[in-house]
């Protein structure tokens, strides 16, 4: 009650006063003539006739007022979208971000000021140029694949590509695509570039630097190895037990040096795309028994139990060795890094259909349900593994992802904390470039 009086205070008291006016002047009037001679009929018909007349104006001026609202709202409304469509234009031709529409095939239609100067041209010379022709992916059947994403009405998000300009430049950037329906119906796209040249080179530059440092550590490890390995050997009775436990201890912290390098290079030699696969004959057998013999000091210690399942069918494959080592030797080593004492590994390989499914399974600490998505990255460790075991450089399952990659597989893991991991890692049994070929 109070909200109203408050809004409507001003036209209330303008209404009383006219009213208190009015009546005063009525009563004034009464007081001072005389009635008795006017026509009651004729005062009836005349006061009938202004109300009459008070209606129609009230009536008047609220029909105004309702079209007058009307056409101020059409007014706006119009004001408002022209307004959007001009923001939007501008937008569009003016934003630091590359942005080009167009047709079916890949023809440009239209590009702003930003796409025009990423690709070295004339604003008005882009017009026409098929974009699709200035894309180029590591893998030329990646493009492809783009390229037909686009064309089922599938969208395309920050995909990696390299734009070729005039001349023989290019730059890289990240890909985004998606496709809609014009005004006048035909099927049209909204291309993204977002220019990462410098990103890229100094991420390539970052990897250079990591694989020639890595390379140049390798010799004085080396040579301290060999200089320690050599004092044992040269008088061994000469050192009494606390020297040999400091030799001892220095030759492991000499071969943890050397693990982390070489790891190193591997994720640099992955990262700069220099590791090709090199398929020859591999003796599975062989190459997991080598793998678990690495591993013997560490399983006695904790009294851990192996049992492995291997599928005589797959005693020889055609596979990298020394990727596959790679993948069997980062699992193996993560499982009995993380299984508690008394614990069971299960490790082995089987055939399924035209491929090879390596597993390795364990009861050890597990991975915490919020770490999954991150188990693959790069420096990254679950957190429950940071507090047990924090000797740790989180590339190992890096590493194993990449070389699944290099070899056309993909790994899967189910893991609950304080039960258990398993991984699964599935391979094609060939390579896969000469079944393509064949």
């Amino acid at each position: 009650m109070n909200s109203w009086f408050s809004q409507n205070k001003k036209p209330l008291i303008q209404s009383l006063g006219v009213f208190l006016l009015m009546f005063g002047a009525v009563i004034l009037i009464t007081i001072y003539y005389d009635f008795s001679q006017i026509d009651v009929g004729a005062l009836l018909f005349l006061t009938a006739f202004l109300c009459c007349v008070f209606v129609a104006k009230n009536t008047f001026d609220m029909s105004q007022a309702s079209d007058m609202s009307e056409e101020l709202k059409k007014s706006v409304a119009s004001d408002l979208a022209i307004s959007s469509e001009e923001l939007y234009v501008q937008l569009y031709k003016n934003s630091p971000v590359p942005y080009l529409i167009i047709d079916f095939e890949g023809h440009v239609k239209s590009a702003n000021i930003a796409a025009a100067r990423l690709l070295g041209e004339k604003q008005i010379s882009v017009t026409g140029i098929n974009i699709f022709s200035r894309l180029k992916c590591d893998e030329l059947e990646h493009l492809d694949l783009l390229v037909e994403k686009y064309r089922k009405g599938l969208a395309v998000s920050d995909e990696m590509v390299r734009v070729g300009k005039v001349g023989s430049l290019e730059s890289w950037a990240l890909l985004s695509l998606y496709g809609f329906t014009d005004a006048a119906g035909e099927k049209i796209g909204l291309l993204t570039l977002v220019d990462i040249t410098k990103q890229k080179k100094a991420e390539d530059a970052k990897s250079e630097f990591v694989s020639l440092a890595s390379h140049q550590l390798r010799t004085p490890i080396a040579g301290m190895k060999w200089s320690a390995e050599l004092l044992l050997m040269d008088n061994p009775n000469s050192l009494n037990a606390r020297q040999h436990k400091y030799i001892d201890r220095l030759l492991i912290s000499i071969q943890r040096m050397a693990m982390l390098v070489d790891d190193f290079l591997r994720v640099s030699r992955f990262e700069l795309g220099t590791f090709q696969a090199e398929y020859k004959k591999v003796n599975l057998v062989e190459l997991f028994e080598d793998v678990i013999d690495e591993q013997s000091t560490r399983v006695k210690q904790k009294k851990i139990t192996i049992k492995t399942f291997f599928d005589e069918s797959l005693s020889k494959i055609e596979s990298d060795p020394n990727l596959i080592r790679m993948i069997v030797t980062n699992l193996y080593t993560n499982a009995t890094k993380y299984t508690r004492e008394e614990g069971t590994i299960h490790l082995g390989f089987a055939r399924k259909e035209d491929n090879i499914v390596i597993t390795v399974a364990d009861n050890g600490i597990g991975i915490p349900i919020e770490d999954h998505d991150d188990i693959f990255a790069k420096l990254f460790r679950a957190s429950n593994a940071v507090r047990n075991v924090p000797d740790g450089t989180g590339l190992g399952l890096y590493i194993l992802k990449e070389a699944v990659t290099v070899l056309r597989g993909r790994v899967t893991f189910t893991s609950t904390e304080n039960i258990g991991t398993t991984f699964e890692v599935t391979l094609p049994l060939e390579d896969p470039d000469l079944k393509t070929k064949d």
